[in-house]
């Protein structure tokens, strides 16, 4: 509510050009009479006159500083770099990134919040259960009997859709390659 209450905003920028003597005289009344009215304003212009006028005053106050040739040398090359066009891919991702954010994740602060904190809540689920893998590796409780039976239960049932002149018997297993050099193959052929 102070905000919409509070006229001395408008006042603000007048203070400080009024504190570095660069207020035109039609404003200047205008100023000088708010400021005689209204205290935060008398002490904003008070904070902000302690620190224009060393500024106003700097030739003076800093002549008898001089920079070193290496100070020159970087103040060289950052206005040559502020001068020369930057790259486009540069401004593009910028601009992508501005935008992004602007319109996509600005107006949207409040659910990007909930759902990291979703996440946030899983991951703590996740490292408060214990290691799952044991559900995954747990040995069967069928015993092995019972299982060959159903197996063989279901070749009987399949060897009835696919037809009787279909087998089912396994394929032939390949044969081991024999372990000896290529050199003694040879000589067992042509024997």
């Amino acid at each position: 509510m102070k905000r919409f209450f509070n006229c001395c905003r408008r006042y603000r920028g007048s203070l400080c050009l009024l504190a570095g003597s660069a207020l035109p005289e039609s404003d200047r009344v205008e100023i000088e009479n708010h400021l005689a009215a209204c205290a935060d304003c008398k002490n904003y212009y008070d904070e902000i006159k302690k620190v224009a006028v060393p500024l106003a005053n700097w030739e003076e106050n800093f002549a008898h500083i001089k920079p070193d040739r290496a100070l020159q040398m970087r103040w060289a090359k950052a206005v040559r770099t502020a001068s020369e066009p930057k790259s486009v891919r540069t401004l593009w991702t910028a601009l992508a990134l501005r935008t992004a954010w602007r319109e996509l994740i600005w107006p949207c602060r409040r659910t990007w919040a909930g759902l990291a904190a979703a996440w946030l809540g899983i991951a703590a689920f996740n490292l408060s259960h214990p290691d799952h893998r044991e559900i995954v590796t747990a040995k069967s409780t069928i015993p092995p009997g019972e299982m060959r039976l159903a197996l063989q239960e279901q070749r009987r049932i399949l060897a009835e859709i696919i037809g009787p002149g279909l087998s089912l018997s396994p394929a032939e297993p390949p044969r081991r390659p024999n372990n000896q050099p290529r050199s003694q193959l040879r000589s067992v052929a042509l024997a």
